[in-house]
C-alpha cells in the first residue's frame, strides 16, 4: 500500500470541505472514500485512474487523474508517484509513495 502525501493545494481543498462556508459533508465523504481507494490500490477500478497530460503547474511530471464522482460538477484527484519534494527524504527507499497534487472540480 502506498503512503499518501498531499501538496499544500490539496490539503487546503480538503480543509475547505471540512469547515467554513464551503463545507460539504457529502462531497467530503466521497473524497475520503476515493483517497482510501487510492491508498489501497491506485489502480482500483472504481477510481478509473488514467494518465492526465498537462496538469497546470505540473506539465513536466507524469500525472494521473482518478474519479471522485461523475456528472455535473464532477470532482477529480490528480496525483503522481513519488514524494512532492524529493530533497526532504520523507520516504524510505523502496516505499511506494503517492503525492496528491490536486483535489477539485474536473478541469
Amino acid at each position: 500500500m502506498p503512503t499518501l502525501y498531499y501538496t499544500p493545494a490539496a490539503a487546503r481543498a480538503l480543509a475547505r470541505l471540512e469547515k467554513g462556508r464551503h463545507a460539504d459533508a457529502r462531497r467530503l465523504r466521497r473524497v475520503r472514500r476515493a483517497l482510501a481507494r487510492l491508498a489501497a490500490d491506485p489502480h482500483h477500478p472504481g477510481l478509473r485512474s488514467h494518465r492526465y497530460p498537462g496538469l497546470p503547474g505540473h506539465e513536466h511530471t507524469t500525472t494521473w487523474t482518478s474519479y471522485i464522482d461523475q456528472g455535473a460538477g464532477a470532482w477529480r484527484l490528480h496525483w503522481t508517484w513519488g514524494p512532492a519534494d524529493r530533497t526532504t527524504g520523507r520516504s524510505e527507499p523502496g516505499e511506494a509513495v503517492v503525492t496528491v497534487l490536486r483535489v477539485g472540480p474536473h478541469l
